[in-house]
């Protein structure tokens, strides 16, 4: 089996709405995500999105590339930079070692910024 060369863009809109819907499922109702008066104290000045959705995104975006027939390995990942609410983030990534089916993935945000990093790896079922 082949691996794709690109891990297919996917993008997730943020915002309040979102943010706490994220904390419901997740059960994290930390402030710096949800509460615009408790963050704008903080060092970021703004609400930030939870750093796992990122996380989510990126997963998701490989798993939608694969379909069912490549389980995913390996995942090592660092969140680089906060992720203001209410920007959109973008999930992609690209093959960098076909022999091992390494990925470099990322989550970016609209001006390209990276906000996650690291690789991941691929290998047929």
């Amino acid at each position: 089996m082949s691996l794709p060369d690109k891990i297919a863009p996917l993008e997730l809109a943020t915002s309040p709405d979102t943010a706490q819907a994220y904390g419901e499922l997740t059960f994290d109702f930390n402030p710096i995500h949800v509460d615009p008066e408790f963050a704008a104290r903080s060092v970021f000045g703004m609400c930030i999105s939870h750093g796992t959705m990122a996380l989510n995104l990126a997963i998701e975006a490989c798993e939608r590339t694969f379909g069912e027939g490549v389980d995913l390995n390996s995942l090592k990942i660092r969140f680089s930079r906060p992720m203001p609410v209410g920007e959109t983030l973008t999930a992609g990534g690209q093959l960098t070692d076909p022999e091992t089916g390494t990925y470099d993935i990322w989550v970016t945000l609209p001006d390209g910024t990276r906000t996650l990093e690291g690789t991941i790896t691929a290998a047929p079922a």
